[in-house]
């Protein structure tokens, strides 16, 4: 009201040329006044009384449009841009194809990974080939040994025998016992002859060294001069005991503890070579350790090659094309500007506010740019952090579909605080003129004169007020044309 009571009195030299000219021209009238007839002239229009309204009260927010989704796209790799799909404005699907980088470099990494890894995978099966066939000579050494321990038993059983017989003189038992020990030294010379048969064979075959079948020569060599001495000990036998043949036959037992035990040796070291089949066992592990490790290289290296291609990561539109083909792209340098999803406007909303700002409340928006009228928003989301200079927060508004609204577009959002009492007219009572809004108001003897109002903004079909009429003031709404400043106004019936 203050404010209306300055602008009156700075403007009012103004008004006493304004008076004697024609003001109905001001809204389309060519009236006239004539101050010094004595009887004004009377003109019929409708009037209203100002009254002050109690209306809903309401703040409006400002902010601008932004899509749900906003991604800037950049490389993760070096190289240089061979190719960009789209331009700015242009729609993108998720996944589609949009810049393309030089894969050469990384192309000839994965080549490189995968010969690593199937250089593993070799490793692997020959290591697990060279301990089959380690743990196949093991047992067959092992079988071997306990085969000549057999024999080298036999072969003291036979020598104790023989010297028993020496020892009783018996030329029966004697007898019988040489021959036993023919029998006994036939069979170890069948056996190692069929040993010999065996390691050769395996010899043959790679499962056993060459010096195996030197060994098994040898054996079954001492067991055929061993069947030889049977022999001729049965012949002896037969012609009676003599001093030399005990003390034979006792060497004989002597060299028959002997070599039983050499072959018991035999059998724990062929035991203890068959423990080296674990070492080969560890080595197949960290050869398989090898083949993960490459195979981890290779997915390493295959993720690095599909960086060179950026794909759109959702539907959207692409908002701005930083690079062009032929720019180097470092890590991280941005190349495109993606942005997708509803759009929603974001508005400052003082804290006082918030509470009928919550989410899921219903507002109502305008955006110049795109209709004159008003869209339905929500309050999709509200930021928890206020904004440390103003305290104010950002309360994010869903917006129906339009094809018009871009990002970046200028809004306004009305949000209800409650109830005010208001002074508002119809927007027919009043007009502006060299940026000052005016309105004809009635005095107490219904003549009309010229008032300076200040109006805020229009609110259900109505202006507001704020300051030059008081409640109880009279003034001319409806048809302005024939009303004119000094003019007696009555009450139009019709």
């Amino acid at each position: 009201m203050k404010t209306g009571k300055r602008i009156q009195s700075i403007v009012g030299a103004a008004l006493l040329a304004i008076l004697i000219l024609p003001i109905g021209a001001g809204c389309g009238s060519q009236g006239e006044t004539h101050p010094n007839l004595p009887t004004a002239k009377v003109v019929q229009a409708q009037t209203l009384t100002i009254v002050q309204e109690k209306t809903s009260g309401s703040y409006e927010a400002t902010g601008s449009i932004r899509a749900t989704l906003n991604a800037i796209l950049a490389s993760k790799v070096m190289g240089r841009v061979v190719s960009v799909s789209v331009r700015e404005g242009d729609f993108v699907k998720k996944g589609q194809l949009l810049v393309s980088l030089d894969p050469r470099e990384l192309e000839a990494a994965v080549n490189i990974a995968s010969a690593n890894l199937h250089s593993s995978i070799v490793g692997v099966a020959n290591a697990a080939t060279s301990a089959e066939m380690e743990d196949r000579t093991s047992k067959a050494k092992i079988l071997q040994a306990e085969s000549q321990v057999t024999q080298a038993q036999a072969a003291l059983a036979a020598a104790e025998a023989n010297r028993d017989l020496a020892l009783a003189g018996r030329r029966t038992q004697e007898i019988a016992q040489s021959h036993l020990a023919v029998v006994q030294a036939e069979s170890s010379l069948r056996l190692a002859k069929q040993e010999l048969e065996r390691t050769s064979a395996l010899v043959q075959d790679g499962a056993l060294a060459r010096r195996e079948l030197d060994v098994a020569q040898n054996r079954y060599e001492v067991a055929k001069a061993q069947f030889d001495t049977a022999v001729e000990g049965e012949s002896i036998a037969r012609e009676g005991s003599r001093s030399q043949e005990i003390r034979a036959a006792q060497d004989a037992v002597s060299q028959a503890k002997a070599t039983v035990a050499q072959a018991k040796s035999g059998v724990a070291q062929a035991k203890a070579a068959a423990l080296q089949i674990l070492v080969r066992r560890k080595e197949i592990e960290v050869a398989k350790a090898q083949v993960e490790q490459s195979s981890a290289a290779v997915q390493s290296a295959q993720v690095g090659l599909s960086y060179t291609q950026v794909l759109a990561p959702f539907d959207g539109r692409v908002v701005h094309r930083i690079v062009d083909p032929g720019a180097m792209a470092n890590p991280g340098t941005p190349l495109l500007e993606v942005e997708g999803g509803a759009y929603r406007l974001e508005a400052s909303v003082p804290e006082r506010l918030l509470k009928a700002a919550k989410v899921g409340s219903a507002a109502s928006a305008n955006i110049d740019s795109v209709s004159s009228g008003s869209l339905i928003a929500k309050v999709e989301e509200v930021v928890p952090q206020a904004d440390s200079t103003t305290h104010a927060y950002v309360v994010k508004y869903s917006l129906p579909s339009n094809q018009a609204i871009r990002s970046g577009m200028f809004g306004r959002v009305t949000i209800r605080t409650g109830s005010e009492t208001r002074t508002q007219i119809p927007p027919s009572a009043t007009w502006e003129k060299s940026g000052l809004h005016y309105v004809f108001g009635i005095d107490k003897d219904g003549i009309a004169r010229l008032r300076i109002v200040t109006v805020g903004k229009a609110v259900d079909g109505k202006v507001e007020v704020l300051s030059g009429l008081t409640a109880g003031d009279r003034i001319v709404v409806g048809d302005l044309s024939s009303i004119s400043e000094g003019v007696r106004v009555e009450e139009s019936r019709s």
